[in-house]
């Protein structure tokens, strides 16, 4: 559309002119009249002609100019690029207020890095100008994990100026610190083995070898690694499928070699694993019967082509415990996996395929192990296979342990992602519900409809909060209490709770200790357990709650949890109900799971308790009998340190809400944002609305003044947090009120130690956001 008004403006302007150049034509008079005319003409021409070009290559400038800056602001989130002159000011930055000066530039890159000699190398690259790259790392958790690494360049040019350039390449490093990871681990157990392992590569060249063969070799590894394996071996010879190889220092070794099939070979691999025992002394002959497999301390049966158990020794006698290792071996094995293992078993004592390990669970499901069969022997015409066990039940606990943490962990952050966009909608419910009883008198039939409109949203909200109870993202307010005082206090409101028919009996321990908790908490979990007693009593019974202190030598372990030794205040809620079927056991925690009849109750009271009793360190055990009861055990951990209670904060009842002043409000929720900034003005406030953090940027940066930040902590793009630290940048005294459905707890950390932060969390009432405006306005 440009280029069309600037055509028809450059047309209209050469018909102008050609019309004036005619007629001026007609009146001339001699010839040096028409000379001059002439020279004028084609000067006017060639200067248009000119006047055009100059236009049309200033609007591709500006567009290139456009292209350019679109493009930085696309490079920005995730590089920093700074340009200083010989001055040491800013003359051209992706972030824009971040780096006024080189001083500050310089102070806030060193921060960034963790190894003292990196921060000297890179204060002088800064310093002399030096042209160069330098990766570098900080952060972390303190014990030398979690970094963060960064590309730093420096490019210099003329006049002692410079461009820097700050890359984080974090995620290039994850997967090879993951590969390291899996590789120490695999390292590791390799070489606890009982035996020895080399393996080598298809030309013959040891590739790798683990610590006990380095042991019996009496050679450090670095000096194996590397040679050729006939440097290793002297002789082999080859008795009835076994092979005896002999070292040339001494020692001989029953090796079991396994060769990978040839279709799956790559150069990648090797071409040989070689499993050693040590077997000196022994004869050929004595191979068959060596015993150096009884002594040995890793569990080894011997089985038959039949499946029959030969032989075995202690250790595998101790492994089984109450099992009886005679007759058939697959009878050892539960009735599930027999089939499977009579399969393995087949397969090993066939010389064309390759002997891989195989799991067998024994019976009773209690014991779990990894078998590894060794080559076949003759024995008077009858194939043999040793067994050797690996125990792994640990692992495969740690692995139900694992998932199960991953599951709840899942559910919990999915809760807690549930909880945040209701809390956003229950506070645009209850916001309005405010604006409109503002409107209504008591007596009008109106009146009472939005007050059940506002109670059923807070029940919403009651709900919301449990979740977050679960997910453990609730703000939490400990203090150091005794447990026998708040039981007391408790006891009248737990009696009406029951009923008569029910009989509440309070057994307290003498010299209680201390526990640091949030009183308010730990209430909602007895009352939600003692509910539950109470569904499980309705035909009456006996409720009992009883205190103790517990200490505990050794760290304990009970179901996917590891409890630590230590001291801790147990918490006993009996009653005598129908109990738990055992089924149902593992879920009962989980959110919305419930064995009472529909309509009877939501689902959250325990998963409510979990959470809680987890965010205060502690730990929920539970015993159950169909019929006769069921016992939940709360364990807090004992609180050492001084005993004096913490004074709760007054409450400040501020009655006049009204107020001046000019309000900053960010909020990507529309009805959230509307109903906040509606209330605040209607308090007397100047408020200015943004929907995200950019927009809410671009105002301050343009010099929109603002007495109080109010932002959401959880927006796309920029983030509350982030929002807050760039308008810090500005202006370094604001005021800040975060609002959030998320808690407190989930984003302060990430946050400086600032009197001048607060927080509100959603749902909040209009009574709430005004009474948090004044506090903050009038903190000096």
């Amino acid at each position: 559309m440009g280029r069309l008004l600037i055509s028809i403006a450059i047309a209209l302007l050469a018909g102008v002119w050609s019309v004036a150049f005619g007629y001026l034509s007609l009146t001339i008079q001699d010839w040096n009249e028409a000379i001059s005319l002439l020279i004028i003409g084609s000067i006017s021409f060639i200067g248009l002609i000119y006047w055009i070009r100059v236009v049309y290559q200033s609007r591709d400038l500006l567009s290139n100019t456009g292209h350019l800056q679109a493009a930085i602001n696309a490079l920005a989130p995730n590089i920093e690029s700074i340009t200083f002159n010989g001055d040491n000011k800013v003359v051209w930055s992706t972030h824009p207020n971040a780096y006024p000066t080189l001083t500050e530039f310089t102070r806030k890159l060193l921060n960034r890095v963790a190894d003292p000699a990196a921060a000297d190398k890179l204060k002088e690259m800064i310093d002399k100008r030096q042209r160069g790259e330098l990766l570098f790392h900080g952060g972390g958790n303190g014990l030398g994990v979690d970094h963060k690494w960064f590309l730093f360049s420096l490019y210099p040019f003329e006049k002692n100026s410079f461009v820097s350039i700050l890359r984080d390449v974090t995620a290039h490093f994850d997967p090879y610190y993951q590969l390291r990871q899996q590789f120490n681990q695999l390292q590791t157990f390799v070489d606890r083995a009982p035996f020895g392992i080399f393996y080598s590569s298809k030309q013959g060249i040891i590739l790798g070898v683990n610590s006990t063969l380095c042991q019996w070799l009496e050679l450090p590894r670095d000096e194996i690694i590397g040679r050729p394996v006939s440097d290793l071996i002297k002789d082999a010879e080859s008795y009835r499928g076994m092979v005896r190889v002999f070292n040339k220092a001494g020692p001989s070794f029953k090796a079991l070699l396994f060769k990978p099939d040839e279709d799956t070979q790559t150069k990648n691999r090797p071409s040989i694993l070689c499993r050693l025992d040590n077997v000196t002394g022994l004869t050929g002959a004595e191979l068959i019967q060596d015993s150096s497999y009884l002594d040995a301390a890793i569990p080894a049966v011997m089985v038959n082509q039949y499946g029959d158990i030969t032989s075995c020794n202690p250790a595998f006698t101790t492994m089984l415990g109450e099992l009886n290792p005679r007759g058939k071996f697959q009878d050892l094995v539960i009735s599930s996996h027999r089939a499977d293992v009579t399969e393995r078993l087949k397969k090993s004592f066939d010389q064309r395929t390759m002997i891989s390990p195989f799991e067998v669970r024994f019976e009773g499901d209690r014991l779990q192990t990894t078998a590894y069969p060794s080559k076949t022997m003759a024995k008077g015409g009858t194939a043999e296979i040793m067994l050797q066990f690996i125990d792994i039940s640990e692992q495969k606990r740690l692995q139900g342990q694992f998932i199960q943490s991953q599951k709840m962990q899942a559910v919990g952050q999915l809760a807690g992602g549930i909880a945040h966009d209701f809390n956003n909608l229950l506070t645009a419910m209850i916001g309005y519900c405010d604006l409109l009883l503002q409107r209504y008198l008591p007596n009008d039939p109106s009146y009472n409809d939005v007050v059940q409109v506002k109670q059923n949203a807070n029940r919403a909200a009651n709900l919301v909060r449990q979740l977050l109870a679960f997910s453990r993202q609730q703000t939490l307010q400990p203090k150091v209490v005794n447990i026998t005082d708040n039981l007391g206090e408790l006891s009248s409101l737990l009696r009406r709770l029951i009923g008569a028919g029910i009989d509440l009996k309070m057994v307290h321990a003498r010299d209680l200790w201390f526990v640091k908790a949030d009183v308010g908490q730990l209430e909602q979990v007895i009352i939600n357990l003692v509910v539950n007693a109470r569904d499980a009593m309705k035909a009456g019974g006996t409720l009992t709650l009883r205190t103790s202190n517990v200490h505990y030598t050794k760290q304990q372990r009970y179901g996917h949890d590891v409890i630590p030794k230590g001291d801790y205040i147990a918490i006993d809620v009996i009653d005598t109900g129908t109990g738990i079927a055992p089924e149902h056991l593992d879920y009962i925690f989980e959110p919305f799971f419930s064995t009472k009849e529909v309509g009877e109750g939501t689902g959250l009271g325990l998963s409510t308790v979990y959470g809680i009793v987890k965010q205060t360190g502690g730990f929920v055990q539970v015993e159950s009998s169909v019929g006769q009861g069921t016992t939940f055990k709360i364990l807090l951990p004992r609180y050492v340190g001084s005993l004096e209670i913490e004074a709760s904060k007054a409450d400040h009842n501020i009655q006049d809400l009204t107020g001046g002043g000019r309000i900053l409000l960010v909020e990507d929720e529309d009805a959230v944002r509307m109903f906040s900034a509606r209330a605040l003005r209607e308090k007397g406030y100047t408020v200015l609305e943004a929907n995200n953090g950019e927009a809410a940027l671009n105002m301050v940066t343009k010099g929109e003044k603002f007495d109080v930040l109010i932002t959401d902590v959880v927006m796309p793009k920029m983030d509350g947090p982030t929002l807050n630290k760039k308008v810090r940048d500005i202006y370094p005294d604001a005021k800040t009120i975060f609002i959030s459905g998320y808690t407190e707890d989930t984003f302060r950390k990430n946050l400086d130690d600032d009197a001048d932060i607060h927080f509100l969390p959603k749902p909040y009432t209009l009574k709430d956001l005004a009474s948090k405006v004044k506090e903050v306005l009038t903190l000096e």
